[in-house]
Protein backbone atom coordinates (compact mmCIF):
# COMPACT_ATOMS: atom_id res chain seq x y z
CA UNK A 1 0.00 0.00 0.00
CA UNK A 2 2.69 2.24 0.66
CA UNK A 3 3.96 2.37 -2.84
CA UNK A 4 0.93 2.71 -4.50
CA UNK A 5 0.57 5.85 -2.15
CA UNK A 6 3.92 7.41 -3.11
CA UNK A 7 3.41 7.04 -5.97
CA UNK A 8 -0.22 8.51 -6.61
CA UNK A 9 0.86 11.54 -4.21
CA UNK A 10 3.91 12.11 -7.20
CA UNK A 11 1.40 11.75 -9.49
CA UNK A 12 -0.99 14.50 -7.76
CA UNK A 13 1.59 16.71 -7.12
CA UNK A 14 2.69 16.91 -10.90
CA UNK A 15 -0.79 17.47 -11.90
CA UNK A 16 -1.10 20.41 -9.00
CA UNK A 17 1.71 21.95 -10.71
CA UNK A 18 0.95 21.32 -13.91
CA UNK A 19 -2.88 22.89 -13.95
CA UNK A 20 -1.84 25.91 -11.64
CA UNK A 21 1.15 27.13 -13.73
CA UNK A 22 -0.87 26.72 -16.60
CA UNK A 23 -3.48 28.59 -14.70
CA UNK A 24 -0.98 31.63 -13.97
CA UNK A 25 0.05 31.29 -17.61
CA UNK A 26 -3.45 32.05 -18.94
CA UNK A 27 -4.92 34.47 -16.64
CA UNK A 28 -1.85 36.25 -15.38
CA UNK A 29 -2.02 39.82 -17.94
CA UNK A 30 1.52 40.50 -16.54
CA UNK A 31 4.13 38.49 -14.90
CA UNK A 32 7.37 39.86 -14.10
CA UNK A 33 10.57 38.63 -15.87
CA UNK A 34 12.10 37.47 -12.68
CA UNK A 35 8.57 35.43 -12.58
CA UNK A 36 8.96 33.78 -16.10
CA UNK A 37 12.44 32.93 -15.80
CA UNK A 38 11.97 31.18 -12.56
CA UNK A 39 8.87 28.89 -14.39
CA UNK A 40 11.04 28.14 -17.11
CA UNK A 41 13.98 27.00 -15.09
CA UNK A 42 11.78 24.81 -12.76
CA UNK A 43 10.07 23.58 -15.88
CA UNK A 44 13.78 22.07 -17.10
CA UNK A 45 14.52 21.09 -13.40
CA UNK A 46 10.88 18.75 -14.12
CA UNK A 47 12.56 17.37 -17.84
CA UNK A 48 15.92 16.78 -16.32
CA UNK A 49 13.89 14.66 -12.91
CA UNK A 50 11.73 12.86 -15.84
CA UNK A 51 15.28 12.09 -17.81
CA UNK A 52 16.88 10.75 -14.76
CA UNK A 53 14.00 8.62 -13.43
CA UNK A 54 12.77 7.43 -16.94
CA UNK A 55 16.66 6.22 -17.57
CA UNK A 56 17.12 4.82 -14.55
CA UNK A 57 13.55 2.89 -15.45
CA UNK A 58 15.53 2.13 -18.92
CA UNK A 59 18.20 0.69 -17.15
CA UNK A 60 16.96 -1.46 -14.96
CA UNK A 61 14.41 -3.12 -17.84
CA UNK A 62 16.88 -3.61 -19.29
CA UNK A 63 19.29 -5.81 -17.14
CA UNK A 64 15.49 -7.40 -16.22
CA UNK A 65 15.22 -8.22 -19.99
CA UNK A 66 18.56 -9.41 -20.66
CA UNK A 67 19.01 -6.73 -23.56
CA UNK A 68 22.66 -5.58 -24.69
CA UNK A 69 23.35 -2.21 -24.23
CA UNK A 70 22.67 -1.20 -27.85
CA UNK A 71 18.85 -2.85 -27.34
CA UNK A 72 18.15 -0.86 -24.81
CA UNK A 73 19.38 2.69 -26.06
CA UNK A 74 18.11 1.96 -29.48
CA UNK A 75 14.51 1.04 -28.98
CA UNK A 76 13.18 1.55 -25.23
CA UNK A 77 15.40 5.02 -24.69
CA UNK A 78 15.13 5.98 -27.87
CA UNK A 79 11.50 5.27 -28.67
CA UNK A 80 10.20 6.76 -25.30
CA UNK A 81 12.33 9.98 -24.76
CA UNK A 82 11.28 10.83 -28.30
CA UNK A 83 7.39 9.62 -28.23
CA UNK A 84 6.54 12.51 -26.08
CA UNK A 85 7.65 15.72 -28.96
CA UNK A 86 6.43 13.48 -31.86
CA UNK A 87 2.89 13.13 -30.38
CA UNK A 88 2.48 17.16 -31.03
CA UNK A 89 2.70 17.41 -34.53
CA UNK A 90 1.51 13.57 -35.08
CA UNK A 91 -1.84 14.89 -32.96
CA UNK A 92 -1.76 18.16 -35.10
CA UNK A 93 -2.12 16.04 -38.58
CA UNK A 94 -4.98 13.42 -36.92
CA UNK A 95 -6.86 15.71 -35.13
CA UNK A 96 -6.22 19.76 -35.92
CA UNK A 97 -6.72 21.60 -38.72
CA UNK A 98 -5.21 20.95 -41.99
CA UNK A 99 -5.38 24.32 -43.17
CA UNK A 100 -3.79 25.69 -40.44
CA UNK A 101 -1.28 23.14 -38.51
CA UNK A 102 -0.02 20.85 -41.84
CA UNK A 103 3.10 22.98 -42.57
CA UNK A 104 4.46 23.47 -38.77
CA UNK A 105 3.62 19.60 -37.72
CA UNK A 106 5.27 18.23 -41.02
CA UNK A 107 8.64 21.02 -40.30
CA UNK A 108 8.06 19.51 -36.87
CA UNK A 109 8.54 15.85 -38.12
CA UNK A 110 11.60 16.42 -39.89
CA UNK A 111 13.03 18.88 -37.65
CA UNK A 112 13.66 15.89 -34.83
CA UNK A 113 15.92 13.82 -37.24
CA UNK A 114 18.08 16.95 -37.86
CA UNK A 115 18.64 18.11 -34.61
CA UNK A 116 19.64 14.79 -33.23
CA UNK A 117 21.90 14.11 -36.17
CA UNK A 118 23.42 17.72 -35.56
CA UNK A 119 22.90 19.43 -32.29
CA UNK A 120 23.01 16.45 -30.61
CA UNK A 121 26.00 14.69 -31.84
CA UNK A 122 27.41 17.84 -31.45
CA UNK A 123 26.72 18.24 -27.64
CA UNK A 124 28.39 14.63 -27.15
CA UNK A 125 31.06 15.74 -28.81
CA UNK A 126 31.68 18.78 -26.61
CA UNK A 127 31.03 16.11 -23.04
CA UNK A 128 33.20 13.45 -24.63
CA UNK A 129 36.14 16.92 -24.84
CA UNK A 130 35.59 17.84 -21.62
CA UNK A 131 35.97 14.59 -19.85
CA UNK A 132 39.06 14.20 -21.32
CA UNK A 133 40.29 17.79 -20.78
CA UNK A 134 39.43 16.75 -16.71
CA UNK A 135 41.28 13.65 -17.23
CA UNK A 136 38.35 11.47 -17.43
CA UNK A 137 39.28 9.66 -20.56
CA UNK A 138 42.28 8.63 -22.04
CA UNK A 139 41.46 9.97 -25.38
CA UNK A 140 38.34 12.09 -26.39
CA UNK A 141 36.75 9.55 -28.62
CA UNK A 142 33.21 7.79 -27.82
CA UNK A 143 33.55 3.94 -26.87
CA UNK A 144 30.68 2.47 -28.38
CA UNK A 145 29.51 -0.59 -29.90
CA UNK A 146 30.79 -0.12 -33.64
CA UNK A 147 28.94 -2.67 -35.08
CA UNK A 148 25.66 -1.50 -33.98
CA UNK A 149 26.59 2.19 -34.82
CA UNK A 150 27.63 1.19 -38.51
CA UNK A 151 23.98 -0.70 -38.23
CA UNK A 152 22.19 2.32 -36.92
CA UNK A 153 23.69 4.53 -39.70
CA UNK A 154 23.11 1.79 -42.27
CA UNK A 155 19.53 2.15 -41.50
CA UNK A 156 19.42 6.05 -41.29
CA UNK A 157 21.42 7.19 -44.15
CA UNK A 158 18.61 5.08 -47.01
CA UNK A 159 16.11 5.94 -44.88
CA UNK A 160 16.44 9.47 -45.30
CA UNK A 161 17.21 9.10 -49.10
CA UNK A 162 14.00 6.91 -49.33
CA UNK A 163 12.44 10.55 -47.54
CA UNK A 164 13.98 13.02 -49.58
CA UNK A 165 13.09 10.77 -53.14
CA UNK A 166 9.47 10.53 -51.80
CA UNK A 167 9.65 14.20 -50.60
CA UNK A 168 11.03 15.74 -54.42
CA UNK A 169 9.13 13.21 -56.37
CA UNK A 170 5.51 13.51 -54.09
CA UNK A 171 2.80 11.49 -56.49
CA UNK A 172 -0.05 9.69 -54.29
CA UNK A 173 1.15 6.36 -54.91
CA UNK A 174 4.66 6.66 -54.17
CA UNK A 175 3.68 8.66 -50.55
CA UNK A 176 2.11 5.40 -49.55
CA UNK A 177 4.67 3.34 -50.48
CA UNK A 178 7.23 5.17 -48.96
CA UNK A 179 5.19 5.18 -45.86
CA UNK A 180 4.81 1.58 -46.21
CA UNK A 181 8.40 1.28 -46.99
CA UNK A 182 9.24 3.40 -43.65
CA UNK A 183 7.04 1.50 -41.24
CA UNK A 184 8.68 -1.87 -42.56
CA UNK A 185 11.77 -0.49 -42.25
CA UNK A 186 11.53 0.42 -38.54
CA UNK A 187 10.30 -2.96 -37.81
CA UNK A 188 13.09 -4.58 -39.64
CA UNK A 189 15.62 -2.26 -37.63
CA UNK A 190 13.71 -3.34 -34.12
CA UNK A 191 14.55 -7.24 -35.41
CA UNK A 192 18.24 -6.61 -36.24
CA UNK A 193 18.76 -4.11 -33.05
CA UNK A 194 17.26 -6.98 -30.54
CA UNK A 195 19.50 -9.34 -32.10
CA UNK A 196 22.74 -7.54 -30.86
CA UNK A 197 24.62 -9.12 -28.18
CA UNK A 198 25.96 -7.38 -25.06
CA UNK A 199 29.84 -6.20 -24.98
CA UNK A 200 32.04 -7.02 -22.52
CA UNK A 201 32.06 -4.86 -19.38
CA UNK A 202 28.31 -3.88 -20.39
CA UNK A 203 26.56 -2.70 -17.05
CA UNK A 204 23.30 -1.74 -15.82
CA UNK A 205 22.22 0.31 -12.84
CA UNK A 206 21.15 -2.12 -9.96
CA UNK A 207 19.27 0.63 -8.08
CA UNK A 208 15.65 1.43 -9.05
CA UNK A 209 14.78 5.01 -7.63
CA UNK A 210 11.31 4.00 -6.79
CA UNK A 211 12.25 1.07 -4.72
CA UNK A 212 14.64 2.71 -3.35
CA UNK A 213 12.79 5.68 -2.21
CA UNK A 214 8.94 4.46 -2.53
CA UNK A 215 9.45 0.78 -1.27
CA UNK A 216 8.26 -1.12 -4.84
CA UNK A 217 9.48 -4.17 -6.19
CA UNK A 218 12.48 -4.65 -8.77
CA UNK A 219 9.51 -6.97 -10.50
CA UNK A 220 8.73 -5.39 -14.66
CA UNK A 221 5.64 -4.16 -13.56
CA UNK A 222 7.13 -1.66 -10.92
CA UNK A 223 10.09 -0.41 -13.26
CA UNK A 224 7.34 0.37 -16.00
CA UNK A 225 5.39 2.30 -13.70
CA UNK A 226 8.58 4.34 -12.95
CA UNK A 227 9.06 4.82 -16.89
CA UNK A 228 5.33 6.15 -17.39
CA UNK A 229 6.13 8.44 -14.66
CA UNK A 230 9.63 9.78 -15.59
CA UNK A 231 8.11 10.30 -19.26
CA UNK A 232 4.66 12.17 -17.86
CA UNK A 233 7.01 14.50 -15.70
CA UNK A 234 9.23 14.94 -19.58
CA UNK A 235 5.46 15.97 -21.20
CA UNK A 236 5.00 18.10 -18.33
CA UNK A 237 8.12 19.63 -17.98
CA UNK A 238 8.52 20.47 -22.00
CA UNK A 239 4.44 21.75 -22.23
CA UNK A 240 5.04 24.15 -19.12
CA UNK A 241 8.71 25.20 -20.85
CA UNK A 242 6.86 25.91 -24.21
CA UNK A 243 4.25 27.73 -22.58
CA UNK A 244 6.44 30.32 -20.67
CA UNK A 245 9.10 30.67 -23.27
CA UNK A 246 6.38 31.74 -25.27
CA UNK A 247 4.64 34.82 -22.69
CA UNK A 248 8.55 35.50 -22.32
CA UNK A 249 8.70 35.99 -26.45
CA UNK A 250 5.83 38.33 -26.47
CA UNK A 251 7.01 40.20 -23.57
CA UNK A 252 10.55 41.03 -24.45
CA UNK A 253 9.83 41.21 -28.18
CA UNK A 254 11.79 37.69 -29.05
CA UNK A 255 10.46 36.70 -32.88
CA UNK A 256 7.81 33.98 -32.76
CA UNK A 257 9.97 32.45 -35.84
CA UNK A 258 13.11 32.42 -33.84
CA UNK A 259 10.58 30.52 -30.90
CA UNK A 260 9.29 28.20 -33.17
CA UNK A 261 12.69 26.96 -34.86
CA UNK A 262 15.17 27.14 -32.46
CA UNK A 263 14.51 27.29 -28.79
CA UNK A 264 11.13 25.01 -28.82
CA UNK A 265 13.28 22.01 -30.62
CA UNK A 266 16.15 22.25 -28.43
CA UNK A 267 13.38 22.15 -25.79
CA UNK A 268 11.83 18.95 -27.12
CA UNK A 269 14.79 17.16 -27.47
CA UNK A 270 16.10 17.56 -24.44
CA UNK A 271 15.60 14.21 -23.12
CA UNK A 272 17.79 13.16 -25.96
CA UNK A 273 20.48 15.15 -25.24
CA UNK A 274 20.79 14.90 -21.13
CA UNK A 275 20.03 11.13 -21.49
CA UNK A 276 22.77 9.99 -23.60
CA UNK A 277 25.52 13.07 -21.52
CA UNK A 278 24.35 11.34 -18.81
CA UNK A 279 25.14 7.86 -20.19
CA UNK A 280 28.71 9.75 -21.48
CA UNK A 281 29.47 10.74 -18.58
CA UNK A 282 29.21 7.51 -16.49
CA UNK A 283 31.50 6.12 -19.53
CA UNK A 284 28.12 3.98 -20.64
CA UNK A 285 28.35 4.61 -24.95
CA UNK A 286 27.10 2.24 -25.87
CA UNK A 287 23.74 3.53 -24.10
CA UNK A 288 24.88 7.05 -24.88
CA UNK A 289 24.97 6.92 -28.81
CA UNK A 290 21.78 3.91 -29.19
CA UNK A 291 20.03 6.52 -27.87
CA UNK A 292 20.58 8.86 -30.57
CA UNK A 293 20.90 6.72 -33.36
CA UNK A 294 17.96 4.88 -32.10
CA UNK A 295 15.74 7.89 -31.62
CA UNK A 296 16.88 9.40 -35.27
CA UNK A 297 15.93 5.80 -37.11
CA UNK A 298 11.96 6.19 -35.44
CA UNK A 299 11.81 9.88 -36.29
CA UNK A 300 12.75 9.22 -39.62
CA UNK A 301 10.47 6.01 -40.08
CA UNK A 302 7.11 6.28 -37.98
CA UNK A 303 5.94 10.53 -37.75
CA UNK A 304 7.31 10.54 -41.23
CA UNK A 305 4.97 7.90 -42.73
CA UNK A 306 2.13 9.48 -41.18
CA UNK A 307 2.71 12.75 -42.34
CA UNK A 308 2.86 10.82 -45.63
CA UNK A 309 -0.06 9.06 -44.93
CA UNK A 310 -2.31 12.08 -43.57
CA UNK A 311 -0.76 15.49 -44.92
CA UNK A 312 -0.09 16.75 -48.72
CA UNK A 313 3.80 16.56 -47.37
CA UNK A 314 4.94 19.76 -49.54
CA UNK A 315 8.03 20.70 -47.97
CA UNK A 316 10.11 24.22 -48.42
CA UNK A 317 13.92 24.45 -48.85
CA UNK A 318 14.53 24.54 -45.26
CA UNK A 319 13.21 21.12 -44.84
CA UNK A 320 14.69 19.50 -47.90
CA UNK A 321 17.95 20.97 -46.34
CA UNK A 322 17.69 19.76 -43.09
CA UNK A 323 17.21 16.13 -44.57
CA UNK A 324 20.44 16.59 -47.12
CA UNK A 325 22.38 17.86 -43.65
CA UNK A 326 21.04 15.34 -41.57
CA UNK A 327 22.24 12.67 -44.23
CA UNK A 328 25.48 14.18 -45.06
CA UNK A 329 26.25 13.80 -41.00
CA UNK A 330 25.51 10.69 -40.58
CA UNK A 331 27.34 9.71 -43.86
CA UNK A 332 30.77 11.74 -41.99
CA UNK A 333 30.28 9.72 -39.10
CA UNK A 334 29.92 6.43 -40.70
CA UNK A 335 32.83 7.09 -43.10
CA UNK A 336 35.22 8.07 -40.19
CA UNK A 337 34.10 4.87 -38.06
CA UNK A 338 34.94 2.63 -40.68
CA UNK A 339 38.02 4.00 -41.62
CA UNK A 340 39.10 4.52 -37.89
CA UNK A 341 37.51 1.66 -36.28
CA UNK A 342 36.22 4.38 -34.07
CA UNK A 343 34.26 7.70 -33.09
CA UNK A 344 36.87 10.12 -32.56
CA UNK A 345 34.74 13.25 -30.26
CA UNK A 346 35.79 15.80 -33.08
CA UNK A 347 33.53 14.02 -35.85
CA UNK A 348 30.58 14.82 -33.45
CA UNK A 349 31.67 18.44 -33.55
CA UNK A 350 30.92 18.60 -37.16
CA UNK A 351 27.27 18.62 -36.18
CA UNK A 352 27.46 22.03 -34.67
CA UNK A 353 28.39 23.22 -38.16
CA UNK A 354 25.70 22.28 -39.80
CA UNK A 355 23.50 23.17 -36.86
CA UNK A 356 24.94 27.03 -37.18
CA UNK A 357 24.53 27.10 -40.83
CA UNK A 358 20.82 26.20 -40.30
CA UNK A 359 20.51 29.04 -37.41
CA UNK A 360 22.07 31.79 -39.69
CA UNK A 361 19.78 30.60 -42.75
CA UNK A 362 16.72 31.01 -40.21
CA UNK A 363 18.29 34.61 -39.11
CA UNK A 364 19.10 35.35 -42.33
Amino acid sequence: MKPIIGIAAILAFLACLYFFLRHVSHTSTELSYLTIIAIIILSMAIILGGCEMFANGVENLGRHMNLSHAAVGGILAAVGTALPETLVPVFAILFGSRESGEGIAVGAILGAPFMLTTLAMFFLGVTIFILWLKKKRERPAFNANIKALRTDLLFFIPTMACVLCVSLWAGSALKYIGAVVLIITYAAFCKVTLSHASEAGEEYEQMLYFNRFLGCKKNAADIVVQIIVGLLFIVVGAHIFIDYITILSVKSGISALILSLIIAPVATELPEKYNSITWTIKGQDTLAMANITGAMIFQSTIPVSIGLLFTHWTLGHTELLNIVAAITMAAVILITISIKKRLPGWTLLIGGIFYAAYIARILS
